[in-house]
């Protein structure tokens, strides 16, 4: 995948954690530059709460996440 290349919808990048998983765009830093661009970004925040509901489904209540 190029550095910047959006990764399809149904598959995140999670092995690059200065960049978004949901669009590729570089972030500030892994962890509250993350959170920075979702709020910049609602395509991604879009994706990321279907993300973060995918997992809360399959993890049930065992994640307060």
């Amino acid at each position: 995948m190029a550095e910047h290349s959006h990764p399809s919808p149904d598959s995140p990048d999670w092995h690059r954690p200065d960049f978004c998983p949901f669009c590729g765009a570089e972030l500030t830093d892994a962890g509250a530059g993350f959170i920075d661009h979702l709020d910049d970004a609602p395509e991604c925040e879009e994706r990321f709460a279907v993300w973060r509901q995918r997992v809360a489904d399959d993890i049930g209540g065992e994640w307060g996440g």
